[in-house]
């Protein structure tokens, strides 16, 4: 049931470190658990469980699942979520705290490769939302097999393996009820008024009809091998045609090659040059491709400048983004510093301090950032040997596309 090659790309990039894996109790994750213990042994693998706290027994479920993991001699640490007052608790942003906390805890282990049970069966209802909401080709290939973690700055440098992914959920228990396995049953899974469990509850009554939902996920996967091959291209094209720094450079002459290569390396680009965790609308990119490399004038968009500059153009930070402006949209917030802690700067800028007491700081100046120290909260340009500085734009560039395992590990 685990998908070789997935299996083969995870055990490459994590090296000698276990792998983190996503437990909720469920099904499908504890499946996935017992099939990798099986696989590698329980000294390969950690869990982690994300208590949401947003419901009643959430708590309880967190601890099952942390026995669950610990019956199998591996260990799991419950990460319970806070929330602010009046927060967005809906599933997106439930998703995306529950990610968040993932690859924060991935990496305070040290590790970087987590494994998550998407199966075959969410990748037919992905599919179907998607296409139901009008998504492009590219939203069609649904969920990788292997990706990086969809979060920046958080998830940078952590691979996300979904081995299950030409999995059926019901063969994923059938497995669970021959070894003697219980799981728990998350009651939002029944909850009807969710997207996702509205179109699973359609899937089931259109298979029961003699409709296969796994020619979904069968359009996915060749989807998928064609963005593959979108992505190759258009990551040769960045690395011919640009120069990556806080300031992108793109050289016209070498920017050459299908419009929908050249519109995909620079969706990449725009999102390292803004450092934002989402790349623009696929929607958007043909015009914007167009427009910004004929630009004789500059222009803003996605939280960027596009500055024509001679054989070439710039895309640079938008002062705008960082500094606030006019309409309301406040400037970016100071960023204390831990000493010898690297802190991530608007996406963009990774800053590690020698000692306590630094904070980085929106500024008026060409790099849109500087550095205080002191009760007096002095300004410095020169902040010679006390903190060291890099640009994320490179890394950035290397998030949007699938891990490559051949590459030297961030």
């Amino acid at each position: 049931m685990l998908d070789r090659l997935t299996i083969g790309r995870m055990v490459a990039w994590s090296g000698d470190r276990p792998v983190l894996v996503a437990l909720s109790g469920g099904g499908d994750s504890v499946a996935l658990l017992h099939l990798l213990v099986a696989e590698f042994g329980a000294s390969r693998l950690r869990a982690v469980i994300v208590d949401h706290a947003l419901r009643a027994g959430a708590a309880d479920d967190a601890k099952h699942a942390q026995s669950i993991a610990h019956s199998l001699a591996v260990p799991a640490d419950i990460l319970t979520l806070t929330w602010e007052e009046g927060a967005n608790r809906a599933q997106r942003a439930a998703r995306e705290a529950r990610y968040r906390a993932i690859c924060d805890q991935a990496r305070a282990l040290g590790l970087n490769t987590i494994a998550t049970a998407h199966t075959a069966d969410d990748q037919a209802e992905t599919v179907l939302m998607r296409a139901a909401n009008g998504s492009t080709w590219r939203g069609l290939a649904g969920a990788a097999p292997f990706s990086f973690a969809p979060l920046w700055p958080e998830g940078r440098g952590i691979a996300l393996a979904r081995p299950l992914l030409s999995a059926r959920r019901e063969r994923l228990r059938d497995h669970l009820r021959l070894v003697g396995a219980a799981w728990l049953e998350d009651p939002a899974n029944r909850n009807p008024k969710f997207e996702r469990v509205r179109v699973r509850q359609r899937l089931a009554e259109l298979e029961q009809r003699g409709l296969d939902p796994m020619r979904l996920a069968s359009v996915a996967a060749r989807l998928r091998r064609r963005g593959d091959t979108l992505d190759s291209a258009a990551s040769a094209l960045i690395a011919r045609a640009t120069q990556l720094s806080l300031s992108i450079e793109i050289a016209r002459a070498a920017w050459t090659g299908p419009n929908e290569v050249r519109q995909r390396a620079l969706s990449a680009l725009i999102a390292a040059a803004s450092g934002a965790s989402r790349e623009p609308p696929w929607k958007q990119m043909a015009a914007l491709e167009e427009r910004a490399m004929h630009a004789r004038q500059s222009f803003t968009h996605s939280g960027i400048e596009f500055i024509p500059n001679g054989a070439g153009i710039v895309l640079r930070r938008e002062p705008g983004a960082v500094l606030g402006r006019a309409d309301g949209a406040p400037a970016l917030e100071p960023l204390w510093l831990t000493a010898e802690v690297e802190a991530i700067w608007d996406g963009r800028l990774g800053v590690t301090a020698s000692e306590a007491g630094w904070r980085v700081v929106p500024a008026r100046n060409g790099e849109l950032v500087a550095f205080e120290n002191g009760p007096a909260r002095k300004r410095y340009r020169d902040v010679g040997d006390h903190l060291r500085l890099r640009s994320l734009a490179a890394a950035r560039v290397m998030h949007a596309f699938a891990p490559d395992i051949n590459r030297a590990k961030p």
